[in-house]
């Protein structure tokens, strides 16, 4: 809003490289009250807003106000007014500003974020035990009445979601232990898809799990953030599994040198990413094909001879004999789970194939004919072959005088037959 920023624009600079002894009247004036009702919501976020001006241009040298501060704010973290909630998220995010451990240094004076987690998480305990959906019904009025801890957790929730997006950008340093305990309620509320039409909640935990997903980890938080997305991939809910893998892809990518040296950290993404190929949800199952890729790309994984192996183990699963079932029955939706293996090891074949869209390895001429050998199979595994074989002729068509030499006349006869039969174009 125009006043708002208008005051921060005049206030602001008056503090600038300023003793704050000198100011002591101006800040203890700021204090009074922040959040006291009177005119509403905006202008309680716009007090915030003069108030954070001036402690902002402090920096560390009123440890004294943080403190008092954020112990002011925290029995009103429960805002529903989104405008105030946004600004409280930012006003802590100057509170904690200076909380960053350096090597050979005494920690800072102001207020930890550690401390801070662990009270929250006790008021989250609701949310993190409990197993059903998590909804927003909480409606954007301040009752007077007692409401019940479900209920006070889900309005903490959004307002530490804006403190947690307003530092992504701001903060000195990542995401603290702490912090990432909030994943597994994270996953538990944020969608699959991207669709506006979502309420506030979900958007905001989708946003914070793409913002912590790009986040420096240390070497120390490693085995915390794998044990934590392990767990998340035996939820009951598909929609967090499916969640776990675009969450470890972007993990990866921003922290590949870091997890590159960590080799039990290597094998514990090989093993979790392998995991989720055979889940019986069919979403679950092409994303991780779609990371595996990926990390077969970028060198971070590799394709060795056990891989392979466990893929053409799958490959070879006997399907049952379909059995005549009643067309109402629920049976009928749950995949058998010998589908979903044999489909895991065609979905592995095509991810190794698919990790080397603009050359031929040694192995991909193998691969190619077993994944060949499953055309003719079931749903969905047919569409899967078809799929792989359409991006292998189309990123291999420009060198494929280059490429074919890596054929024996035999495959080159099953490949060229493949692609250009009949059966291919149905």
């Amino acid at each position: 809003p125009q006043g708002s920023v208008l005051s921060l624009t005049l206030c602001a600079p008056l503090q600038e490289s300023r003793d704050p002894r000198k100011l002591h009247w101006l800040f203890e004036m700021l204090m009074e009250s922040p959040l006291n009702g009177e005119g509403g919501s905006f202008v309680d976020a716009c007090r915030l807003y003069v108030l954070q001006g001036g402690l902002a241009q402090q920096e560390w040298r009123v440890p004294e106000l943080l403190h008092r501060l954020l112990c002011y704010l925290e029995p009103k973290l429960t805002q529903v007014y989104k405008n105030v909630r946004e600004r409280i998220g930012s006003v802590l995010t100057y509170i904690f500003m200076i909380d960053v451990n350096l090597p050979c240094t005494r920690p800072a004076a102001s207020p930890r974020i550690g401390h801070f987690m662990q009270r929250v998480m006790r008021q989250l305990k609701p949310l993190m035990e409990a197993d059903e959906e998590i909804q927003n019904h909480v409606v954007e009025e301040n009752g007077v009445g007692e409401q019940d801890e479900r209920t006070q957790a889900i309005k903490l929730l959004k307002t530490v979601l804006k403190w947690l997006m307003a530092s992504a950008g701001r903060s000195f340093s990542t995401a603290v232990p702490e912090q990432l305990q909030l994943l597994p309620l994270l996953f538990k509320i944020a969608p699959v898809e991207n669709d506006d039409s979502y309420d506030e909640l979900k958007r905001d935990a989708k946003t914070c799990l793409s913002l912590m997903s790009q986040g420096l980890l240390y070497p120390e938080q490693i085995p915390l953030v794998l044990s934590m997305l392990k767990e998340i991939a035996g939820s009951s809910s598909w929609h967090a599994r499916y969640t776990v893998l675009t969450y470890l892809q972007t993990m990866v990518f921003y922290n590949l040198f870091t997890l590159l040296s960590h080799a039990a950290a290597v094998q514990d993404v090989r093993w979790l990413v392998i995991g989720l190929l055979e889940d019986e949800q069919l979403e679950v199952r092409e994303m991780a094909a779609t990371t595996l890729s990926g990390f077969l790309q970028c060198n971070f994984l590799s394709m060795d001879s056990p891989m392979q192996a466990h893929f053409e183990k799958l490959c070879k699963t006997r399907l049952p004999k379909k059995r005549k079932r009643d067309p109402g029955s629920a049976v009928d939706t749950i995949p058998p789970a010998d589908l979903v293996k044999r489909h895991a090891g065609v979905l592995g074949l095509s991810a190794c194939i698919l990790s080397s869209p603009y050359d031929v390895p040694a192995w991909m001429p193998q691969l190619l004919m077993d994944l060949s050998a499953h055309l003719n199979d079931t749903q969905p595994i047919e569409m899967t072959v078809k799929k792989t074989l359409s991006n292998f002729r189309r990123t291999h068509h420009d060198n494929w005088q280059e490429h074919k030499q890596q054929f024996t006349d035999d495959q080159l006869l099953v490949l060229t037959d493949l692609l250009v039969s009949p059966c291919y174009y149905a």
